[in-house]
């Protein structure tokens, strides 16, 4: 606290006591914002333990967990990197002065032109709280078990097998924010800067946002905002500092978390975000509204344009296959063409559930997923590591015909082959011996889940290769999912038309005869998915999103989408050849 001198004792301004008697001798704040936030998880979400004496065995990595009740936690330096991550990215670097406003900036070393002077590292603006994991009644903590699939053979990878304990979806976490202004000119802006950094929680179904935890690229990790509350405390002020100063920590961290948590009315199945709170309550303080007002619509109409440059591709699969005699022209008297594509069969192999348990050898993956309604449900997935493998998979073979290398075998493929970067700059490099894997420009934005279709019981045994007959005691027994289909994202941030003719390629593999499977029991049929819709947007800084439908440009060589697609293709034909001399030029001609 700042000693009263003659000047001050007794003063006559006694905001000016409560300013020095509420202030810390190194922030000295006017005016403190609480932001409190209920988000949900909307995926499997591994939030990975810095400690690794947490280990319960040496395979399983645990997630973080508060050391006196292991409770799991979502540290608030993982908060504020993930909030900091999406405004910098939202904002581009030529704003970065404008991000380390509200989160700070560590010292660079003092100036050399002045050698007295001394590097002054600029405090965060945000205060955060460690949040701790509220399970869902449906689902607790699990160890999910995979294995790397190799991207050539579509065959899980010898020796690549790992274990983590996982968040289910529909975990609930209490942000608590607190936003600190010490200067009362920097209110608005930094009020703007608050709410654009939490956009990032709104919904993975809007755009690329937040996501928490590892293997984000993979689909883990989604997480949307359900509610969000604002206090405002004027330190100035008796009423403002007593509201604040006269509670105790804990007493402030449950009124924030009764304000977000208790059912006073029916909520929007969307919670609006700050974006939208923060005008609501200024319109209904018009003295606030006046004083700060102005500077924070100001600090939008300079910073709320998205200033990323970002693709995304929208896929409807569904599991079927089209028959082959839905490509032969039907001639006069000939039966109709089939419908559509066929039903057909997945497995990617879990765990049974207790109640098969014992009456199946394997089960198709189910995971919880968030109902519209915010119930918990177990629904089939398609599987995050092989949809992902799929895709990378269908990329290698078609840059390796383009560019003229699918002769060679994958371990003579060129390390400074055009084509074999280009495809590891957005599907990932190949782990090699003793480092680790390049990750992948694209990423698929949430786990897919499989609606429709059912459960469906299969009974095999094993063939004898010499005399054709059954193998005694090998009856197997797998619970599959026939049917259904699945909406599927993948972002492509700072894209070129090179990989957005590369993912046309991909579309046109899957919306015809597939060759590809994903799962176990591809050699039988199983596995086979099919394009039923495909939407590339393109998103540019302040441009209406331009959506191109991918379908229209594979079935219509006459459709304006082919036309827009064909520049594209190109530009793939010239970036795996290495000939940027041919790639089209913004009409569409070759340069």
């Amino acid at each position: 606290m700042t000693p009263a001198g003659p000047g001050r004792a007794g003063s006559a301004d006694p905001a000016a006591d409560l300013a020095d008697f509420a202030a810390g001798a190194h922030r000295h704040p006017v005016v403190l914002w609480e932001l409190t936030a209920r988000v949900r998880l909307l995926s499997d979400t591994h939030i990975g333990s810095a400690d690794d004496s947490a280990r319960t065995a040496a395979d399983i990595a645990p997630i973080d967990r508060d050391p006196l009740d292991h409770a799991p936690r979502l540290r608030a330096s993982t908060q504020a990197g993930l909030l900091r991550h999406h405004l910098a990215a939202r904002l581009g670097p030529d704003r970065a002065d404008a991000v380390a406003e509200l989160f700070g900036e560590a010292a660079r070393g003092a100036d050399p032109a002045d050698p007295g002077g001394t590097a002054v590292n600029a405090a965060s603006a945000l205060d955060i709280d460690d949040a701790f994991a509220e399970l869902p009644p449906e689902a607790g903590i699990a160890v999910r078990a995979g294995n790397r699939v190799d991207p050539g053979s579509g065959a899980a990878a010898p020796g690549a097998f790992w274990r983590m304990e996982t968040l289910p979806a529909g975990t609930r976490f209490t942000l608590t924010l607190r936003l600190w202004v010490a200067d009362p000119a920097d209110e608005g802006r930094l009020l703007a800067l608050a709410a654009l950094a939490a956009d990032g929680l709104n919904g993975a179904d809007l755009a690329p946002g937040v996501a928490i935890g590892a293997r984000t690229a993979r689909g883990y990790g989604a997480v949307r905002c359900d509610s969000w509350h604002l206090r405002r405390h004027d330190l100035r002020t008796p009423q403002g500092w007593a509201d604040w100063y006269a509670l105790t920590w804990r007493q402030r961290r449950e009124r924030a978390h009764r304000a977000v948590t208790a059912p006073a009315r029916p909520r929007p199945a969307r919670a609006p975000g700050l974006l939208t709170l923060v005008p609501d309550h200024l319109q209904r303080d018009p003295a606030l509204a006046a004083a700060i007002g102005g500077d924070y619509s100001a600090a939008l109409a300079d910073l709320a344009t998205d200033r990323r440059h970002r693709d995304e591709l929208t896929l409807t699969l569904r599991l079927a296959e089209r028959p082959t005699e839905a490509f032969l022209p039907t001639g006069s008297g000939a039966p109709p063409r089939a419908p559509g594509p066929r039903p057909g069969l997945l497995m990617v192999g879990d765990t049974p559930r207790l109640e098969s348990l014992g009456e199946v050898d394997r089960a198709h993956l189910r995971r919880p997923s968030v109902g519209g309604d915010g119930a918990v449900e177990w629904r089939p997935a398609l599987g995050d590591t092989a949809l992902f493998a799929l895709f990378k998979r269908l990329s290698r073979r078609l840059v390796r015909d383009i560019s003229g290398e699918s002769a060679t075998t994958l371990a003579e493929w060129p390390e400074d082959s055009p084509a074999r970067r280009l495809h590891a700059r957005w599907w990932g490099g190949d782990a090699r011996s003793g480092g680790a894997p390049a990750p992948s420009g694209i990423r698929l934005r949430q786990a897919a889940e499989l609606t429709g279709g059912t459960t469906q019981r299969t009974t095999r045994v094993t063939i004898d290769s010499l005399f054709g007959d059954a193998v005694d005691s090998t009856l197997l027994t797998d619970d599959v999912h026939a049917g259904g289909q699945a909406t599927v994202i993948l972002d492509a941030p700072q894209p070129d038309d090179a990989v957005r003719g590369l993912l046309a390629l991909i579309v046109r593999e899957l919306h015809t005869v597939p060759l590809d499977a994903i799962g176990g029991g591809s050699g039988a049929g199983h596995g086979r998915v099919t394009v039923t819709r495909a939407v590339l947007t393109r998103h540019e800084p302040g441009a209406a999103p331009d959506r191109v439908d991918l379908l229209a440009a594979i079935d219509d060589a006459r459709s304006p989408e082919r036309a827009a697609v064909g520049p594209w293709v190109s530009a793939l034909r010239a970036a795996v050849s290495g000939d940027r001399a041919a790639a089209p030029g913004p009409n569409g001609s070759a340069r």
